[in-house]
């Protein structure tokens, strides 16, 4: 991206789509926080279903839509970058990687056919295809993308916590490919005496392989992360802080990104191919990623001659893709399923779509031309734009004027702000956390205060007879009714009711929440919110600037979705280069 659009335009998105999710994040977890029996987090609620609490039925069914589709897009976009590695280090090893071609039929590069095209099996080394790749724009189930399955697929059946050991240690050695990357773009010729080690603000426009289409899409894919967020709160120590977990990760990944961007960008400028245009100053062979130019003979010359030097940055290549691609796979499809499973899905069925579904889709998508920038691209533009970003600004635009209009139930101790005066100390009172009873995941009946019933469901109330609870939204996934400070659900099995969530009568006097006694032996974290009480913001002022978030991020990803579109429809595929590096 710095090689196409020089460094300007990407340095201003990347400080102010960091800025913004961040925001976003915390904005969103405020709204979730602030549904009623959830204080602290001390439910247990998923994305859609507090798009509902808010916004009701058919936002829910939009939200679903997003999240799936940001969620799937980000799984597929993965699949298809740990199954090409995986077959490079297959090549690398076996001297060829083997797959079964679905659709063969004749490929031809100057007027030479090639004959792995035509095979129903084939095989390649796809760390040499200088001379064309028999697998472009071929449906292809290889070797690398059957071993990449085989490693992901059991970490899917773990619940989120379960996968922390492999998350960590999928960090520690992520952060040791980075540095081998990082080194050695310094041995590059550019970086040696009379190197030209420089990339321009921004490129020049006229030149076939620069444009700048490419920046917000893929900068918005790094930084879609918001719709796994309320399964990490669900999750956490009672102790951990949202704000500074949020702020923190995100300026450090901002950091990394600046840091194993612009070096590298600057040494291998002319080997890599942009995001949008799929081209490169050489004109031919151009890299898709850093990482092909490490495991092809563009690899700076000191490091390929040096046995021991290349071994490590052959390894850092190969290892990449298991522990820092693969990895993320198995989160993004358990928070699908969690999401799925509290919707009222089965096990069998949420497993199905959020764990193999999207093996399946980048099946045909594997092997196309520049699919993997372009699935970046547009599924970034059109669903993260909206599902990470919009969504939850909009529910913080939503929990200002209930807040404003007093229709918020807030928790034992906390009053309803006026318009020019937040406070600070809005809940000092005992907290606790209650277990679920029951079973998660059932469809089950909202009991109304008119004894009626509905199929949808999960109202998480206290037991007030106010206009919000006359008037909220019914969830999907739980029924409730308010009892003596309790939520309860029920089901349609025998109607049996077990508490949700439960609250404890608050106690006379100001206790403080951390030595507050609870369920959990851990103190609670400060209470949450996006922006401190101690700025004094007023509900029109909060309100209005998330309006503000919202209408910017409209706007860009319509300029933006538009932008690429135009640029794809004047790049010609070019099959037989496929991969090529």
């Amino acid at each position: 991206m710095f090689a196409e659009s020089g460094w300007l335009l990407p340095t201003i998105f990347f400080m102010l789509i960091w800025a913004m999710s961040s925001l976003s994040t915390t904005m969103y977890c405020e709204a979730m926080r602030k549904i009623p029996g959830n204080e602290h987090f001390r439910g247990r609620i998923e994305y859609s279903s507090i798009v509902a609490y808010y916004f009701g039925r058919k936002a829910y069914i939009a939200a679903q839509i997003g999240l799936n589709g940001a969620l799937q897009s980000l799984n597929v976009i993965s699949v298809i970058q740990s199954a090409q590695v995986m077959d490079n280090a297959i090549s690398a090893i076996f001297g060829h990687s083997c797959g079964v071609n679905v659709s063969p039929f004749a490929l031809e590069i100057n007027g030479t056919r090639l004959h792995e095209s035509v095979k129903g099996w084939s095989c390649i080394d796809t760390n040499d295809i200088e001379s064309g790749n028999a697998w472009g724009c071929h449906l292809i189930v290889s070797m690398g993308f059957l071993v990449a399955l085989a490693i992901a697929i059991p970490m899917g059946y773990f619940k989120l916590d379960d996968n922390m050991i492999v998350q960590k240690v999928a960090f520690v050695l992520t952060l040791l490919c980075w540095l081998v990357w990082l080194v050695a773009c310094f041995f590059s010729s550019e970086f040696g005496s009379g190197g030209d080690w420089h990339i321009p603000a921004v490129t020049d426009a006229s030149l076939s392989y620069t444009s700048q289409a490419g920046v917000l899409g893929t900068i918005l894919f790094n930084f879609g992360f918001v719709t796994t967020v309320p399964s990490w709160v669900n999750e956490k120590r009672p102790s951990v802080s949202v704000n500074r977990v949020v702020w923190l990760s995100t300026f450090l990944c901002n950091a990394v990104f600046f840091i194993m961007g612009i070096p590298p960008a600057m040494a291998f400028s002319q080997y890599l191919a942009g995001p949008a245009t799929g081209q490169c100053a050489e004109g031919h062979g151009c890299a898709q990623s850093i990482m092909d130019i490490y495991t092809s003979h563009r690899a700076p010359e000191m490091l390929r001659h040096n046995r021991a030097a290349n071994f490590i940055l052959q390894m850092s290549v190969y290892l990449f893709p298991i522990v820092a691609v693969l990895s993320s796979i198995p989160v993004f499809s358990i928070v699908i399923k969690y999401n799925c499973v509290e919707n009222g899905w089965s096990h069998r069925s949420a497993f199905a779509w959020g764990v193999l579904f999207p093996w399946v889709i980048a099946i045909p998508l594997l092997y196309q031309p520049d699919a993997l920038n372009q699935f970046i691209t547009f599924s970034s533009l059109i669903f993260v734009s909206f599902t990470d970003f919009i969504v939850p600004w909009a529910l913080y635009m939503k929990l200002q004027r209930r807040e404003q209009s007093g229709l918020v139930a807030y928790e034992e101790g906390e009053r309803v702000d006026s318009d020019d005066d937040d406070d600070d100390n809005n809940n000092n009172s005992n907290t606790a956390t209650s277990a679920a009873g029951g079973r998660r995941g059932r469809r089950s009946d909202v009991h109304v205060e008119d004894g009626s019933s509905t199929g949808v469901g999960l109202n998480v109330s206290t037991s007030i007879n106010s206009p919000l609870e006359q008037s909220r939204p019914r969830m999907q996934g739980y029924g409730t009714h308010a009892d003596a400070g309790h939520v309860y659900r029920s089901t349609h099995e025998g109607d049996e009711e077990s508490p949700l969530l439960s609250h404890p009568q608050p106690h006379d006097g100001d206790t403080d929440v951390s030595s507050s006694t609870s369920a959990s032996s851990e103190p609670f974290a400060p209470t949450h919110y996006a922006l401190p009480p101690s700025w004094h913001l007023s509900h029109n002022h909060k309100f209005y600037s998330a309006l503000a978030l919202v209408l910017l991020m409209t706007a860009a990803a319509i300029a933006g979705t538009v932008l690429q579109i135009e640029t794809t429809a004047s790049t010609s595929w070019d099959c037989a280069a496929v991969g090529q590096s």
